[in-house]
């Protein structure tokens, strides 16, 4: 069974879980060596401490950005180190991109729409609309 859940993660500090992910590291280090050895029994500790990691960073990672406090860390007046930013407030696009679209749709005249024929299937056009493209050339 799992040796940290994510209940035991988050009543860590942020230090205690920093120091743990690196005491991780070097004891994946020291399995993958046994495990070359073949003097590693069980195999499954290396996925199972990589899983570790992967929890603990995951928990660190929503802690920093506000979405769950550790143990000790209120959400009172406390942003921790490495938290992101507000963010800056969303630009809207400018009014002169939309007039722009809106002068262009307005330069086509219906009959030059009309005249495209879209083909049916695969670029193949039609023969309804290879004679109406004829007539439309003479």
């Amino acid at each position: 069974m799992r040796e940290l859940n994510a209940e035991k993660i988050r009543d860590m500090t942020e230090d205690e879980i920093e120091t743990r992910i690196r005491e991780l590291h070097e004891e994946i280090f020291n399995l993958r060596f046994r495990n070359a050895m073949r003097q590693l029994q069980n195999p499954v500790l290396i996925r199972e401490r990589r899983r570790d990691i992967a929890r603990m960073r995951t928990i660190l990672v929503e802690h920093r950005s506000g979405l769950r406090p550790l143990a000790g860390h209120g959400a009172a007046g406390h942003e921790p180190s490495g938290a992101p930013r507000a963010a800056a407030p969303v630009k809207e696009a400018p009014a002169k991109a939309k007039v722009k679209t809106a002068a262009k749709a307005a330069g086509k005249s219906p009959a030059a729409k009309a005249g495209k024929a879209k083909p049916a299937a695969r670029g193949r056009a039609t023969s309804k609309a290879k004679k109406a493209a004829k007539e439309s050339t003479k």
